[in-house]
């Protein structure tokens, strides 16, 4: 298995270390509502759209001299697979990266810089284990569609294992080497720091690997994921999930969602086309789906052979049920409540959720919404505290990693539900 993934691994291993440090440091979350993106400093917003953030931007790869080692290192770690399927050592790189801080208001980017810096300290080396932890949450949670949607077509622990593990550490440069890297970036400055990670490998592959199999032409092909018959339909828990190809039919044909192990039996299987039901324990928001065609071996084979389809994506959308509860008379007219939330399906302890209300049956609604604060544990249930609200009736929606619950029409045509009543 190539790990051509490897320079984005290392980047997403990075960022979940950050990401993950923010949701229990106490210093950061003073800071209020932080992202951690992986972008191009002009791609960052700043002047009056300026928030609080950290950025990991790749700016550089150079290659790491240590051939020899390298070598011995990789033949040892790949002394089952024959010496026939490499002709060259793999290419060992390092990884240059602009770690910069963002913040419209004073001391926030300062802070957010040694916070990650002393995140960075703490952790100078990455190990195998860590890097596979990271690697199934952004498969699992797909906090990173693009990467997630990568991930879904390799196996997670042996990539992890190939990467091994990654050292970082800071790279001190003079004010002259700084200014060429933001006169290059030609973009505002920012308080930011640099650093190396040593060394990424990726792997030369010209032969066949003995034990693996060449893929044939006959491999299933995904073209579109859909609700069949009703497109415009948001995707949910217990929809009915079209998914149109070719040679989607096989011996043994099952689906698996993400990079989960466990792989499901479709409900009707054609050359073209195949039914299925969404099951209820995925998780709401991006979600790859791929069709797996497995041969039933002969008697004594100790495997079956698999074939793998390509990875097509959905957002599978959450559903709610809303109450309201301990309403409160606040400042002037305003009032704060509790409002609970039941999904379906659950939502992760680290899936970003953020709760909507619009105000119904009013020529000037006012619009809210709170970013909901992480949870230890997954769970079906959130009681959200709001305050400062108008009284009245209000619309209420959640998004789960982005993937937003629907609203539901009357028989006149208008969005009543789910509703909440706040007086």
């Amino acid at each position: 298995m190539s790990n051509a993934l490897s320079i984005a691994t290392v980047t997403g291993v990075i960022k979940y270390l950050l990401e993950n440090g923010l949701v229990s440091d106490a210093i950061a979350s003073s800071v209020g509502d932080v992202i951690v993106t992986a972008l191009p400093p002009d791609r960052i917003s700043v002047g009056t759209d300026e928030r609080a953030q950290l950025n990991l931007f790749l700016y550089q790869v150079t290659q790491n001299r240590n051939v020899d080692w390298v070598s011995q290192e990789f033949r040892h770690r790949h002394s089952k697979i024959s010496a026939t399927a490499y002709t060259n050592p793999p290419l060992a790189l390092d990884l240059h990266y602009l770690l910069t801080a963002y913040g419209p208001k004073d001391f926030q980017a300062e802070i957010l810089l040694g916070y990650a810096m002393q995140m960075l300290h703490k952790s100078p080396v990455i190990a195998s284990d860590l890097i596979e932890n990271a690697l199934k949450n952004a498969s699992q949670t797909s906090t990173s569609s693009i990467f997630s949607q990568a991930l879904a077509s390799v196996s997670v622990s042996v990539l992890a294992e190939q990467i091994g593990q990654i050292k970082i550490s800071p790279e001190f440069f003079k004010m002259e080497e700084t200014s060429k890297i933001w006169s290059a970036l030609q973009t505002h400055y920012r308080p930011s720091a640099t650093y190396l990670a040593s060394m990424v490998l990726i792997e030369n592959r010209t032969h066949q690997a003995e034990g693996f199999d060449a893929i044939p032409l006959s491999q299933p092909h995904i073209e579109q994921v859909i609700v069949p018959a009703q497109s415009e339909q948001p995707i949910v828990v217990g929809s009915t999930l079209l998914i149109q190809g070719k040679r989607l039919q096989g011996e043994v044909t099952k689906i698996r969602f993400g990079s989960r192990e466990k792989m499901l039996p479709p409900r009707d299987v054609k050359e073209t086309q195949i039914i299925l039901l969404v099951p209820p324990d995925l998780y709401a928001g991006v979600q790859g789906v791929q069709v797996i065609h497995q041969t039933i071996g002969n008697p004594g084979q100790t495997h079956n052979n698999i074939m793998e389809s390509n990875v097509v994506p959905f957002v599978l959308h959450p559903t709610i049920t809303a109450s309201v509860a301990q309403v409160q008379a606040g400042e002037g007219d305003l009032r704060s409540a509790e409002i609970s939330v039941k999904f379906n399906p659950k939502v992760g302890n680290i899936q970003r959720v953020v709760l909507l209300l619009n105000q119904m049956l009013n020529n000037e609604p006012f619009a809210y919404s709170w970013t909901v604060a992480p949870r230890t544990e997954d769970t079906d249930t959130i009681t959200i505290p709001v305050k400062n609200v108008q009284p009245g009736t209000y619309l209420v929606r959640v998004q789960v990693d982005g993937a937003q619950s629907p609203l539901y029409k009357n028989q006149t045509g208008e969005y009543d539900s789910p509703q909440v009543t706040i007086l």
